[in-house]
């Protein structure tokens, strides 16, 4: 699946709500730790500095959104981000996986939107991606999407401590938002609302029961801690 710009800036609004975009991971501020199981490249020094683009203004409409900012990831980075949300949320009997739905759409828009958390993320990513690729040539002489599938869970695995030695710390942190960004983007679309079995709101048939006896019970407990009468 190919997502087209509306759709990956529709997902990349809906997934900005949860509380989830604001995560930072921990690893960044990790020390000794776990010894890392290869000799680890650089984290590359300087990136690519983001193009000028304008924000959404003071009041956008969310319903028809326009693309005001050009994108970050070259195709084989867009590659690599599909490839790796198949790996870290697959398909199952239920839903297909990550990457299928075209994971690596949302992130690239999320990371080019000129917002400082997106431009935060953006460093991280980038960074992670370009590094990834440097370590998996260092490995196995190919790039991350070239080489075979254990090489790539091994690497995988070993980007999943949680206490990362200060070598890894970066690249430990880069798939740690990577992950996140994977989880705000799937379960913002319809195929992660019915994996997780989210239905929202639903009619009630026939007259209203009226509130539960655990709601009503909770509504009393809150209405005491506020000092109010209950009756």
């Amino acid at each position: 699946m190919t997502p087209s710009r509306r759709q990956t800036l529709q997902w990349v609004m809906a997934a900005a709500a949860l509380p989830l975009a604001r995560w930072t991971s921990p690893a960044l501020a990790a020390g000794p730790g776990t010894p890392a199981p290869f000799e680890v490249v650089a984290w590359p020094p300087t990136l690519p500095p983001p193009p000028p683009a304008q924000g959404y203004g003071r009041d956008p409409n969310l319903m028809e959104p326009k693309v005001t900012w050009p994108l970050t990831l070259s195709t084989a980075q867009r590659a690599t981000v599909d490839m790796l949300g198949d790996m870290i949320l697959p398909a199952d009997g239920k839903s297909p996986g990550a990457g299928a739905l075209g994971v690596g759409g949302f992130v690239d828009e999320w990371i080019s939107a000129p917002y400082p958390v997106q431009r935060r993320d953006r460093e991280l990513l980038l960074g992670g991606l370009i590094w990834l690729d440097a370590q998996s040539r260092a490995l196995h002489q190919a790039e991350f999407t070239a080489i075979t599938a254990s090489h790539r869970a091994a690497l995988l695995d070993a980007l999943t401590v949680e206490t990362p030695d200060a070598r890894l710390a970066k690249p430990v942190a880069f798939m740690d938002g990577l992950r996140y960004l994977f989880v705000l983007g799937y379960y913002s679309l319809e195929e992660g609302k019915a994996d997780m079995g989210y239905i929202g709101d639903q009619p009630t048939p026939g007259e209203y029961p009226g509130p539960t006896p655990e709601a009503l019970a909770h509504y009393a407990g809150v209405l005491r801690e506020l000092g109010l009468p209950t009756d």
